[in-house]
């Protein structure tokens, strides 16, 4: 392990240990660059020789770098020091967990458990919005720091065994084979199989988290992990309000509160409650106030990551978990299946309506071309068809071409021409009669009253 002084990965100075565990110590440490506090957390070397902890310590920081959270821990930083030993480096954080807040002030308040869970249930609805499951939610991962403005903000940690829930087939062998977690905040199905399990076994954790903190005590205790799960698996424990406190809680839990906590400890996933923000919006009214917010944001970030899963319902590529879909939409998953396939019917009908008008306006423009082609065509046959001269006209006499303009009668003899009215009559405009030249002006011999009309 590294020590005290020691830098590692050529910018961390590690300055004490801040904590240890079963798999790591945690260190306070300096970014030389940044001149910027973190925690770095070192794995152990009796842990570190295992490949499957080491795969879980990637896993750790990889889960927590996709959930997009201010109520979760930072991830900054992963490497292996000198030594080969996985770090991470995390966000520096000043406070206490709620397991030590609760082994020194005892049952707390219920306003400030409602507030602590719209915090950790705002955390989860990130992390069930990309999909994944905690596993290992109790008071000593839920941890209380202080913000710079000298308030409190609850941050989630250890992500170290969460499960995927559309996880890859190594993912499951990586999180499946073993039963992992902490026995007295495990869900039924995490006891049974503890990869076929959703974001709802998380929703029993945090009932028995909620227990723990109201009244001191766990739901489900016993002497051993044998009786543990046995009470998990069989016994109801008692309602959260008819258990007395020490020291005496001064005003008494209201029976709702006991029924929220009973609907999250249902040994049935589908009698619970269906996500974080239904969960959330049921103790948003004995909360401070002061983390109201925190419920729309949960509700916003799992619609969101419904409507972004919706196309897939449809198609079968990856399923929605039904923990994410509250127990309403669940009795209509076959409408929401079917208004998507509409949506998908209205699109394939609009691109053959498009292709149709595009054939229609190819036809159209080749029709167009064709006449066009067959207009040339016949114009360039009469542009070469040998031109036949007209017959001459008959020669007739100045005089007799008056004689017969004076009667009103045309060249053919039988049709006359109204010039009372002053309107000509078709066949005349059509068949303009023919004058003899004017030899000696070179024009046509025209009457006065043509001219004068012109």
């Amino acid at each position: 392990m590294p020590r005290v002084g020691e830098i590692i990965a050529g910018k961390y100075r590690l300055e004490k240990v801040a904590g240890e565990g079963g798999m790591g110590v945690v260190y306070a440490a300096e970014h030389l660059v940044l001149c910027q506090r973190v925690a770095v957390k070192v794995l152990l070397p009796s842990a570190a020789i295992s490949e499957l902890v080491v795969e879980r310590f990637a896993l750790e920081a990889q889960a927590a770098a996709r959930i997009q959270s201010e109520h979760v821990a930072r991830v900054m930083d992963a490497g292996s020091t000198s030594t080969g030993a996985p770090f991470l480096v995390m966000e520096y954080l000043e406070g206490c967990d709620l397991a030590e807040l609760l082994k020194v002030e005892g049952p707390l308040p219920l306003a400030d458990v409602a507030d602590y869970l719209l915090q950790a249930l705002e955390a989860l609805a990130h992390a069930h919005a990309v999909g994944l499951v905690h596993r290992d939610i109790k008071p000593a991962n839920l941890f209380l720091a202080c913000r710079p403005d000298g308030g409190n903000i609850l941050k989630m940690l250890d992500f170290g065994i969460s499960k995927a829930v559309r996880a890859t087939p190594a993912q499951k062998a990586l999180t499946g084979h073993a039963v992992l977690g902490s026995p007295a905040y495990m869900s039924p199905e995490q006891l049974r199989n503890a990869k076929d399990i959703d974001a709802r076994a998380d929703i029993w954790s945090i009932g028995v988290v909620a227990y723990e903190l109201l009244t001191g005590k766990t739901p489900f205790d016993g002497d051993g992990v044998g009786e543990i799960f046995a009470a998990i698996l069989e016994r109801d424990p008692a309602p959260v309000h008819t258990i007395s406190t020490h020291p005496p809680r001064p005003v008494r839990l209201p029976p709702e509160i006991s029924t929220i906590v009973a609907t999250c400890l249902k040994r049935k996933p589908e009698d619970r409650w269906p996500d974080a923000a239904a969960l959330a919006r049921a103790l948003k009214p004995f909360g401070t106030g002061a983390f109201a917010p925190a419920v729309e944001r949960s509700e916003q970030v799992l619609s969101r990551a419904r409507m972004l899963t919706a196309p897939e319902i449809a198609t079968g590529s990856h399923l929605l978990p039904a923990a994410f879909v509250a127990p309403s939409e669940r009795g209509s998953r076959d409408a929401v299946k079917s208004k998507v396939r509409s949506i998908q019917g209205l699109t394939v009908t609009r691109w053959a309506a498009a292709a149709a008008a595009a054939l229609a306006v190819v036809a159209l423009v080749g029709s167009v071309a064709a006449l066009r082609t067959k207009e040339f065509a016949t114009s360039h046959e009469r542009v070469n068809e040998p031109r036949i001269p007209p017959p001459p006209a008959p020669r007739v006499g100045l005089s007799e071409a008056a004689n017969e303009i004076s009667k009103g009668v045309t060249e053919d003899g039988d049709r006359r021409v109204s010039l009372a009215n002053d309107e000509p009559d078709a066949s005349a405009v059509s068949e303009p009669p023919r004058f003899r030249r004017n030899l000696k002006a070179g024009s046509p011999t025209r009457p006065k009253f043509l001219n004068s009309r012109e």
